[in-house]
C-alpha cells in the first residue's frame, strides 16, 4: 500500500508543531514554578527567569499561529482571520516589550531586574491578545 507523502509531511508538521508548543508551555511553566519557589526569598526577578518566561511565550505563539495557519490549508483565509493574526502579533509585542522593560531603558528599575505589577499585566494583557487572536484565526 503506497503512502501520500503529503500526507506523511503534513503528521510530521502537526508533530513538530504540538511538540513546539508543548515546550514553549512547559518552558514557560517550568519558570514560573522557580519564580514562586524563589518569590518568597527575594522579589528581584533573575535575568535568565525574564527571558526564560520570554522565550516560552515566544515558543507558543509561533507554534500556535503556525498550527493555525496549517489548518486553513488551500482555502483562502477570511477577514477573521487576519484580525486574529495581528492581535497575536500584537500581543506578543506587548508582551515582550512589557517583560523588557527595564532591559531597555523604559521600566522604572534599571539597576536591578525587578519584574513589577505593571510588567505582570503588560505579559498577561499580551497573553490575552494572544489567546484572543488564536480564537479568531480558528476556521470555521
Amino acid at each position: 500500500m503506497p503512502t501520500d507523502p503529503k500526507k506523511n509531511a503534513r503528521i510530521l508538521l502537526w508533530g513538530l508543531l504540538i511538540g513546539l508548543a508543548l515546550l514553549g508551555f512547559f518552558v514557560y511553566l517550568f519558570n514560573q514554578a522557580t519564580c514562586l519557589r524563589i518569590q518568597s526569598q527575594n522579589p528581584v526577578a533573575n535575568h535568565l527567569e525574564i527571558f526564560v518566561l520570554l522565550a516560552g511565550l515566544a515558543l507558543v505563539g509561533s507554534a500556535g499561529v503556525l498550527g493555525l495557519s496549517a489548518m486553513w490549508k488551500d482555502r483562502p483565509k477570511s477577514f477573521a482571520y487576519d484580525i486574529g493574526l495581528r492581535l497575536v502579533l500584537m500581543g506578543s509585542l506587548v508582551g515582550l516589550l512589557s517583560g523588557l522593560a527595564d532591559f531597555i531603558g523604559v521600566g522604572a528599575h534599571h539597576l536591578l531586574p525587578y519584574f513589577g505589577p505593571l510588567q505582570t499585566a503588560g505579559v498577561f494583557l499580551g497573553e490575552a491578545l494572544i489567546a484572543a487572536g488564536f480564537l479568531l484565526m480558528f476556521p470555521r
